[in-house]
């Protein structure tokens, strides 16, 4: 009987040690995990534009204070090259210490660049009633679907019958809906009146034609010293209430045809009381050529843009 109360007493001093060793190395591991630091830096999701390359912005894994980077194993499916969802898994195993942790970064690839639309046509255009009119070549080129030209959509209310501004629509989309769209404006005028101007120094004397009738005829003052150019030239801009200025001179006038830049023009002078005959020579003008107020109102009214003028002696 003693001896197997010997025997019990050992076996319970046993079961206590061995209770007390596990606990002690229970406790080392709880210890240990509970000073391993495992996390990644920066953002858990990144956006990125296809084709765009991805920088790895790394992770933190240290136990206690020494760096177990090692330990770490990267998996990753990214292709930037192509759009959509990818994922950079990041797992922290040791088995001795019970760790297996798993970090996730979530990367997208996406494509926000419009496509490129090149139309081979000015913005503005001008066309008469009756004219033929062939439609502007165009390109379209996207940064990841390459050559989609052949899915631009056009679209015009153009009525070459009719006067009045028209618009042609130019619109592309590629395949993740990013849109590009232009347009051109077309102005539809009236018929050409097959119209210009001719101006006489010798006669100081300004001619309008419309369909090679005459229509208007006024005097005018020239510049003085063959101050104005002769050759042919074209109506570049019309404009009202301008005022001219030179080294030596500032005059407003109130119509101002230009055929030559900015420069020379045709535009009334209300500072004159007379026009025509000899004036030009002691008395003419800076290079322009100046016109009676109602002539110069009426010209303007009657001339379009590209009206050609012919200047001569």
């Amino acid at each position: 009987m003693r001896e197997k109360k010997y025997t019990s007493i050992i076996k319970i001093i046993i079961a206590l040690i061995a209770t007390i060793i596990s606990s002690v190395i229970i406790g080392v591991i709880i210890i240990e995990r509970n000073t391993i630091k495992f996390s990644l830096l920066d953002k858990t999701e990144v956006t990125l534009e296809v084709g765009e390359k991805y920088a790895e912005k790394g992770f933190i894994a240290t136990k206690r204070t020494n760096d177990i980077s090692n330990k770490v194993k990267i998996r990753s499916n990214v292709n930037t090259n192509k759009i959509g969802n990818y994922t950079i898994k990041y797992n922290l195993k040791i088995l001795y210490l019970c760790v297996n942790k798993t970090l996730v970064r979530n990367i997208y690839v996406k494509d926000t660049k419009k496509p490129d639309l090149n139309i081979e046509s000015d913005k503005q255009i001008t066309l008469y009633i009756g004219d033929s009119f062939n439609y502007p070549t165009f390109s379209a080129i996207d940064n990841y679907d390459g050559d989609i030209t052949n899915k631009v959509k056009v679209s015009s209310n153009l009525d070459l019958n009719k006067e009045g501004t028209y618009e042609i629509n130019y619109t592309i989309s590629d395949s993740s809906n990013n849109v590009t769209e232009e347009k051109i404006l077309i102005n539809v005028a009236k018929k050409r009146k097959n119209a210009y101007i001719k101006v006489s120094i010798t006669d100081q004397t300004l001619y309008y034609y419309e369909y090679d009738k005459l229509v208007l005829t006024t005097p005018v003052v020239t510049g003085k010293n063959n101050a104005t150019p002769t050759g042919n030239f074209k109506v570049l801009s019309k404009s009202r209430n301008v005022t001219l200025k030179g080294p030596d001179y500032t005059s407003f006038v109130n119509y101002w045809i230009a055929f030559i830049g900015h420069t020379y023009g045709i535009h009334d002078a209300s500072w004159r009381n007379a026009f025509g005959g000899t004036i030009y020579k002691n008395n003419g003008s800076h290079g322009c050529i100046n016109t009676p107020y109602n002539k110069a109102k009426q010209l303007y009214d009657l001339v379009d843009i590209g009206t050609p003028v012919y200047v001569y002696n």
